[in-house]
């Protein structure tokens, strides 16, 4: 009777212990850092399956990062990956015109400090006066149950943010 009694009372101490690291495994994020795009693949796969398709066909792949790019992954109600680096402004013009598909948004400050947007490449002989801060892009938000991309390049620093969700 002292053994059967000891054996329930450990699984249900292993048990109590699976649950708890679940719970507490949520919240904790996951977080890495490569220098390869297709060293990705480890950390959208471990995002789900709607985050992992994704990455196999997306702005990700042809993104032109220049260096490190640091990525983290929350596993909270929906799995969110955010991945940050720096871009390469050489071959942003080109990536901007081979993604048509993508929304594209620049945004700035005059020499009057007011706000400038543009829903196109910027041009000079348009917006003279127009200092180019930011871009934002992302791809349309139409499907329900697929994931969705969402950047942000600092036009100073030339750094860029993701968020996959």
């Amino acid at each position: 009777m002292k053994i059967t009694g000891r054996v329930i009372l450990l699984l249900v101490a292993a048990f109590g212990i699976f649950c708890v690291y679940s719970v507490v495994s949520l919240f904790i994020p996951r977080h890495g850092e490569t220098t390869r795009v297709s060293d990705l693949r480890s950390a959208f796969s471990k995002a789900g399956p709607e985050i992992e398709a994704v990455f196999t066909n997306s702005l990700i792949q042809k993104f032109p990062f220049e260096g490190a790019i640091e990525w983290r992954l929350i596993l909270f109600k929906e799995p969110i990956l955010s991945l940050d680096g720096r871009v390469n402004t050489n071959a942003l013009r080109p990536f901007v015109s081979t993604n048509a598909g993508t929304q594209f948004f620049w945004s700035g400050t005059d020499g009057t400090n007011k706000d400038g947007f543009a829903g196109e490449w910027p041009t000079k002989e348009e917006y003279p006066s127009v200092n180019w801060t930011s871009m934002s892009f992302g791809t349309p938000h139409t499907n329900l149950f697929g994931a969705v991309i969402d950047g942000t390049i600092d036009m100073v620093s030339n750094r860029v943010h993701f968020l996959i969700h």
